[in-house]
């Protein structure tokens, strides 16, 4: 399915304006158009009749339904200002807070149509590949990229600009297994975290209390694997758990968006951030106004 997504002229950065009751394009983010895609054929169809070389696809993480997904990825689209055409790989999430256990079965569930998703778009689109995944979902995405790799897919691993993590839910040690078997990972290779993420803390509790990737501090976790370390700790304002400050902090949106439009020579724009002496890129404290 193809959709298009309204956002409305009161959007303010990094929230989703839910409708109330009835849906008022005005103020509430809307469903205004869907088109059938009939299968794999039509969706690189039309991705194929888009403008430019590239194609961001997003992965959405634990206890999100379709339609949160569909609007997280438009307030994404909108707010990282990505033109280029977006493809939503939606797993079927329980979308419960209690469906933890069955959403790891469904990440597993739906590593097959995931590698062959990305295996289609970079084969037969003449498109480079922005990978962005939340939560778990880049725990699926990691396992794809595995796959990808162990399968002889050097080449669709080749096709992907940038990868990026957003409070990834995978154990280190897994995280570091993964990386192994896949061996150079795309570059560059980008891990948003956040020491006091809840929603990780929970997931660590439910899993005897190991620690996860997204709440990562320190370089030495990632020590010779080439990925680059935000800790946007700083940020987090106690809402949604704090497990969604990549995606709704304004200084955490203004990195993401020069980070997914820049090509490989790009530079971002750090001034609000300290890069520590491990390589670790951390957020300065905002002030009581919002600036750092």
């Amino acid at each position: 399915m193809r959709y298009s997504v309204s956002v409305p002229a009161t959007h303010a950065l990094g929230q989703i304006e839910w409708p109330d009751s009835e849906v008022d394009a005005r103020i509430d983010f809307a469903v205004v158009d869907v088109d059938h895609l009939a299968g794999s054929e039509d969706l690189l169809q039309a991705i194929n009749s888009k403008p430019g070389d590239e194609v961001a696809v997003f992965v959405h993480g634990y206890n999100t339904t379709p339609s949160e997904a569909l609007y997280r990825y438009a307030q994404i689209g909108h707010d990282f200002n990505i033109t280029s055409p977006k493809v939503l790989f939606s797993w079927p999430s329980a979308g419960l807070p209690t469906g933890y256990v069955y959403d790891r079965d469904s990440v597993l569930f739906s590593r097959d149509p995931f590698a062959d998703l990305l295996t289609d778009i970079s084969r037969r689109t003449d498109k480079e590949i922005t990978l962005m995944a939340h939560s778990m979902g880049a725990h699926l995405t990691m396992e794809v990229l595995r796959q990808l790799a162990i399968t002889g897919r050097r080449d669709v691993l080749n096709d992907l600009r940038v990868v990026v993590f957003l409070a990834p839910d995978i154990d280190p040690d897994i995280f570091r297994a993964q990386a192994k078997a896949i061996g150079k990972l795309p570059d560059p290779f980008v891990i948003m975290t956040n020491r006091g993420d809840r929603a990780l803390n929970l997931s660590a509790f439910l899993n005897i209390g190991r620690q996860k990737v997204g709440d990562l501090s320190r370089a030495a976790d990632v020590a010779g694997l080439n990925v680059t370390l935000f800790d946007f700790t700083a940020l987090a304002d106690g809402t949604n758990r704090d497990h969604l400050v990549p995606m709704t902090s304004p200084l955490a949106i203004a990195v993401l968006r020069d980070l997914v439009n820049s090509d490989r020579r790009g530079q971002l724009d750090l001034s609000a951030f300290e890069i520590g002496e491990d390589g670790v890129i951390r957020a300065k404290p905002l002030k009581g106004n919002g600036d750092v």
